[in-house]
């Protein structure tokens, strides 16, 4: 679902330049999770605020002040809870990098605490919580890089969030075209049962 509206790139300045800053894309999105094509890099959880990102001076009152800008767009509490699995992200995509079609689990299943893990063998149902990102490409690729959401292929615009419910339907990302790297910022929030019920969001 997307939002129509630009972020004024002001907000989103002082994040991008920290990343394209010297070696930081390198050394602090460490994971490289394995897609069927491109290269991918990227550093979730970024709301636990880990020390290394501390040490590194990453902008969290940008990135924290961002987030709240997205939600504020769909009309959103900011104290809405935060997906255990990823939390906030930052995904880098190069040139070849697509995202595979997935859903994205509704419980706590892949959280860097495991001893917080849900051990229902139901994690994509929705219940009690439905899991959306909201998104925002803080750098577009030359082409391409464009959400897919339920079979739709969406324009996004730099700048621009959209909302995916990620928890419901399939969703990922179209080819990356040109040296032109593609930088998004996710942010993952468990929407109450209750308030998805009411905006329309919890059945397909």
């Amino acid at each position: 679902m997307r939002s129509n509206v630009v972020i004024p790139k002001s907000y989103t300045k002082p994040i991008l330049d920290w990343l394209l800053d010297g070696d930081n894309l390198e050394k602090y999105l460490s994971l490289s999770p394995y897609h069927a094509s491109g290269k991918v890099i990227a550093r979730p959880n970024i709301d636990l605020r880990d020390q290394e990102l501390v040490d590194g001076n990453f902008p969290f009152k940008d990135f924290f002040h961002l987030r709240d800008l997205i939600l504020q767009q769909y009309d959103l509490p900011l104290d809405l809870p935060i997906d255990d699995n990823y939390g906030f992200m930052i995904v880098v995509s190069y040139k070849g990098h697509s995202t595979q079609l997935h859903k994205d689990p509704n419980r706590n299943r892949e959280g860097p605490d495991a001893s917080k893990h849900d051990t229902t063998n139901m994690p994509y149902f929705v219940t009690d919580k439905l899991h959306c990102r909201f998104n925002i490409l803080i750098q577009s690729p030359e082409g391409g890089g464009n959400p897919i959401i339920d079979g739709v292929e969406f324009d996004i615009e730099e700048n621009e969030p959209w909302m995916v419910q990620a928890g419901l339907y399939y969703h990922g990302s179209s080819v990356v075209e040109g040296d032109k790297i593609r930088i998004l910022c996710s942010f993952g929030h468990y929407i109450p049962i209750e308030l998805a019920n009411e905006r329309g969001w919890s059945s397909m």
